[in-house]
C-alpha cells in the first residue's frame, strides 16, 4: 500500500466500491426512496473537498459495518451529483448541508444531521428509533 493510498484510508475510510454503499448516478435511481412502501434507507451526501465530510463517512461506515442489513446506505457526491443532491433537498424538505445523513423510512425522512453531528451514536440511535417504531 502506497504512502497516499494510507492517508487517504485514515482519513477517507473505505471507498464507496467497498462498502455497502448503493452510489446512484440519476435521479430515477433514488427517487424510489421517497416511495410510502419503500423500507428503509440512509441517505449520505458528502463532498470531496470538505474535511469534515471524511470524518462523517467513516462515522457512518463504522455503523454499516455493524448494521449491514438493516437499511441501504446511499453515497451522493454532491459536486459531482448535484441534480441528485437538489432532488433529495426538495423531496425530503431539508435544506442541503455537507455533509449530511438522512433516514428515510417509507419515504418520510424521521432524522436527519449535518456536519459534526453526524456521529456513530447519533446514527445508530436514530436507526435503532426507526426500528423500534417500526415493529
Amino acid at each position: 500500500m502506497s504512502f497516499l493510498n494510507g492517508i487517504r484510508g485514515v482519513l477517507g475510510g473505505s471507498s464507496p466500491e467497498h462498502t455497502n454503499w448503493i452510489e446512484p448516478n440519476t435521479v430515477d435511481e433514488i427517487r424510489h426512496v421517497f416511495n410510502p412502501d419503500a423500507g428503509t434507507h440512509l441517505l449520505y451526501k458528502h463532498s470531496n473537498s470538505c474535511g469534515i465530510c471524511f470524518f462523517s463517512k467513516k462515522s457512518i461506515e463504522t455503523v454499516m459495518k455493524a448494521n449491514p442489513d438493516s437499511l441501504k446506505y446511499h453515497f451522493v457526491e454532491v459536486r459531482k451529483n448535484r441534480e441528485i443532491s437538489n432532488f433529495i433537498e426538495t423531496q425530503a424538505g431539508v435544506r442541503h448541508e455537507s455533509p449530511q445523513a438522512l433516514l428515510v423510512h417509507n419515504g418520510k425522512v424521521l432524522w436527519n444531521a449535518s456536519h459534526g453531528a453526524i456521529t456513530n451514536s447519533a446514527v445508530e440511535e436514530a436507526i435503532a428509533a426507526v426500528q423500534e417504531s417500526s415493529t
